[in-house]
């Protein structure tokens, strides 16, 4: 009895040991991590929605006590032209951001709005905390309708836990509301949730696309990724043309409407002569084309076109051409510059974490624990990519599955292109790893369907 006692507390001590080595390590916490949140949902919750949302929006708001990310760079210029305007004082108009990129203007009322009711950053803090756990709520009834239960639980835990997913709405970033819109949008057209709102669910997913879009222009990755899936739904249910044809159309057709009104409202309400126009739509694949910056952005390429800028800081006709001029220079390289060039854009974009804005602070205060965490943000994704990828490569459930359930990776596809063009920050991954995580579902289950007929 006596030399069981003693190995059993030498077992204990040694695994005591190890364990204060690995959780050293943010990659290994991540790995206990999933494993842990694998065997909490050997079950299904009950109320799964109702708990996401409730917990969801309880850590974001310790975030919001514990974070305090300084306002810089855009995030100050937009939040201060938002008190701007409830002050009435229009001064921004004659700076080149306004007139350039006279778009952002939608997303600074939205913050004005917010504003009004408490003028404090936290009041859009905490309105990001609402939105951050509508939008866990929203891609968990989107993803439990083609899994089971128990995968779409598990998923949506994993993007729970994701230290960018959690810590993101503390930053004042136009990310956050624009991600809610666009993913309600999918859920209105694509989720059984609505089937009773019959052909009324196109022109609604047009209404809140364009809400999302309006607020940061990333609709179009969403428009791709929806205009692919009907495509391949057309293909399996050819008698459907008609009505999906339609919906298309009204979708659309509400899509470009509502900006136009949007733009048109602007200019009559005096907020902004130019609308919502983008005025130099070439500056993003200018930056995003920066070997030297690795598709970020350039001061010594903006200096060089802001040279060329008329008194009203428009685009000129040189503008234009010096731009073209250097998209085609970049273009054209030899194709050794052009493949280190990629590589180190996949490398900031999707390898690099996006949360030294969030921990800007914090990381100077805790260095070993912020370093902890950016490992266990890129391994918590790393998994999740893997189990995306897993689930898109099961031939045999796919045949039984909607096509809507192919959206996921159409978003994640259709970013992944638009970035190898345009200036990517490791930031801006956010929206589209949201649905690395929703398909992870499909990896999931299809892991989870494995291990039951072993």
């Amino acid at each position: 009895m006596a030399i069981k006692r003693l190995e059993n507390l030498f077992k204990v001590c040694f695994l005591l040991s190890t364990t204060l080595i690995l959780v050293q390590n943010g990659f290994i916490l991540s790995l206990f991590a999933v494993y842990g949140i694998w065997r909490v949902t050997q079950k299904p919750f009950q109320h799964f929605t109702a708990w996401i949302f409730g917990g969801t929006l309880a850590a974001s708001i310790l975030f919001i006590l514990a974070l305090h990310p300084p306002l810089t760079s855009d995030f100050q210029t937009l939040f201060q032209t938002a008190r701007d305007i409830i002050t009435h004082n229009f001064s921004y108009q004659s700076s080149t951001y306004f007139s350039l990129w006279a778009y952002q203007t939608a997303f600074v009322v939205w913050e004005a709005f917010w504003l009004l009711l408490w003028d404090n950053p936290v009041c859009i803090e905490l309105v990001g905390a609402v939105l951050t756990a509508g939008t866990a709520c929203l891609l968990y009834r989107l993803s439990r309708q083609w899994v089971s239960e128990r995968s779409a639980q598990t998923a949506s835990l994993l993007l729970a836990v994701c230290p960018l997913f959690a810590t993101f709405h503390t930053l004042l970033t136009n990310q956050i509301p624009s991600a809610f819109f666009l993913t309600l949008a999918l859920w209105l057209l694509a989720c059984s949730d609505c089937n009773r709102l019959g052909f009324l669910r196109f022109p609604l997913a047009g209404l809140a696309l364009q809400a999302g879009n309006l607020l940061r222009n990333e609709g179009v990755i969403f428009l791709t990724a929806i205009l692919a899936w009907s495509v391949f739904h057309l293909v399996r249910h050819p008698r459907e043309i008609r009505r999906m044809g339609t919906g298309m159309i009204v979708l659309l057709t509400v899509y470009f409407s509502v900006h136009a009104g949007a733009s048109a409202s602007i200019r009559a309400s005096g907020l902004n002569p130019y609308g919502l126009q983008n005025g130099n739509p070439l500056w993003k694949f200018v930056t995003g084309l920066s070997y030297e910056a690795n598709g970020g952005y350039s001061d010594e390429d903006w200096s060089r076109i802001a040279a060329t800028l008329d008194e009203h800081r428009q685009t000129t006709a040189e503008t234009d051409a010096l731009q073209k001029q250097m998209i085609t220079e970049r273009l054209t390289a030899e194709p050794s510059i052009m493949i280190r060039h990629i590589r180190n854009k996949l490398r900031s974009q999707w390898v690099s974490d996006g949360l030294s804005w969030v921990f800007a602070d914090f990381s100077m205060q805790h260095p070993f624990f912020y370093g902890l965490i950016k490992q266990f943000d890129r391994g918590i994704f790393f998994i999740a990519l893997g189990l995306f990828s897993y689930g898109l490569s099961d031939k045999k459930r796919w045949e039984n599955r909607p096509q809507a359930a192919r959206l996921p990776y159409f978003i994640f596809f259709a970013a992944f292109c638009a970035f190898l063009l345009v200036e990517v920050q490791p930031r801006y991954a956010y929206l589209p790893q949201l649905y690395v995580f929703t398909g992870a579902t499909f990896g999931i289950e299809r892991l989870r369907e494995e291990k039951n007929h072993a």
